[in-house]
């Protein structure tokens, strides 16, 4: 064999165990599961990705949904053009507990063990019962003690999810959180320069409930769950119009102001840049657009007003509490994600509420496509802001 041809054939030998080193990512969201395989970090290539959307009589009971889920993955990835074995996936938010915490440091003793105290006593639970995650925040004021987010899920739960895998013949080599996932995806966009000594809250509106995060720069200082989601909002309009569950969603896209009985605020417009798209369409580059009138809400134009005033009462919270952990350090702008944030009225009513620059994130900007590879159930010829967790966990190490 010829140098040339030995060299090719190391590349081609190279690349295939690149391909089938890059785990596949598993997000099983309230919604739909989605399924994704990317290969390197700059930039990633996109390998194939599948979606399962939930149907509707699941979206409430979690069990059955799972188990719809696992019963549906073998086949998803077999008929999906994946490659490999390994995969990762996140813990879901409903298995998921989220509290900021401010715990005095004790010498001698790991943080990792005061943070399974402090969690077991509020959760009052054997410490054992469960797996836990934190996230110390510096720079905090928290009376001198320390700040820390602290996250955990039952054991059980994990223990299942490891278990499905398995069933499903896949390795597992990675788990994690949502909330570290969703930020991962725009780590391409958070880690820039210019961006280090910016402040965003990023809202990933899913189907069951809404995750909050507030990151300074890419560092995550604050984090919880509200339950408010495309659900809830499908609720809303199914008992107000009498539809049926699969015509609400169609409703929500449609509608031009969720709360159009109320008085739009005005409120400032972001620059686009990359990955991320001004949400706000129509108003000016720099400063604000005047409120318009009062809209007369149309005969069976569903109201949202109810379940968004409860979204937006628990953003306000979230802003005061960060506001109290780091005076004069304000939140500069609002980053959507999450499939639900494809109803763009919602978010710009959020965002209006909050007063905030609004922009919508689309994780998959930043993965090179060809075109030709394998897609299940998605089209990617329009923003995806739902795979933001499914990104984040491809791109996250491989730590089980």
């Amino acid at each position: 064999m010829g140098i040339g041809a030995f060299k090719k054939l190391s590349e081609l030998g190279s690349g295939l165990f690149a391909t089938h080193g890059a785990p596949i990512a598993i997000d099983f969201g309230v919604g739909a599961m989605k399924v994704l395989q990317v290969s390197g970090d700059s930039p990633s290539t996109l390998v194939a990705a599948a979606a399962l959307e939930t149907p509707f009589e699941l979206r409430s009971d979690h069990a059955k949904r799972l188990a719809f889920q696992f019963e549906a993955l073998p086949k998803l990835i077999k008929g999906g053009g994946f490659r490999g074995r390994r995969a990762v996936c996140a813990i879901p938010m409903w298995q998921t507990f989220c509290k900021h915490v401010q715990i005095a440091k004790t010498d001698g003793v790991a943080m990792a063990d005061l943070v399974a105290g402090a969690v077991s006593a509020q959760l009052q639970c054997d410490p054992g019962a469960l797996v836990y995650r934190h996230v110390e925040v510096p720079g905090a004021a928290s009376g001198g003690r320390a700040e820390v987010i602290c996250m955990a899920s039952p054991r059980e739960s994990v223990r299942k999810l490891l278990e499905g895998l398995k069933a499903s013949k896949l390795e597992p080599v990675g788990m994690h959180s949502e909330f570290a996932a969703a930020l991962r995806s725009v780590d391409g966009v958070s880690r820039r320069s210019e961006d280090q000594g910016r402040t965003t809250m990023f809202l990933d509106i899913g189907c069951g409930s809404t995750k909050v995060m507030i990151a300074h720069g890419s560092s995550m200082v604050f984090a919880r769950t509200v339950e408010v989601g495309g659900t809830l909002f499908d609720e809303t309009i199914i008992r107000q119009t009498k539809c049926v569950p699969t015509e609400a969603l169609g409703i929500r896209r449609s509608m031009a102001e969720p709360c159009p009985a109320q008085k739009p605020v005005a409120a400032a417009a972001g620059s686009p840049i990359p990955g991320l798209a001004v949400l706000a369409a129509g108003m000016k580059s720099a400063g604000v657009e005047p409120a318009a009138a009062v809209v007369e809400r149309p005969v069976n134009q569903p109201d949202l007003s109810e379940p968004l005033e409860i979204l937006t009462d628990e953003l306000q919270m979230s802003l005061r509490y960060h506001d109290a952990m780091f005076p004069g350090r304000r939140v500069d702008r609002v980053v959507f994600m999450g499939g639900e944030s494809r109803v763009t009225s919602v978010c710009q009513h959020v965002a209006k509420s909050l007063k905030l620059q609004a922009q919508l994130a689309d994780p998959l900007a930043r993965v090179a496509r060809s075109g030709s590879e394998p897609v299940t159930g998605v089209d990617f010829k329009e923003p995806q802001p739902g795979w933001s967790v499914a990104l984040g966990l491809a791109l996250s190490p491989t730590d089980l």
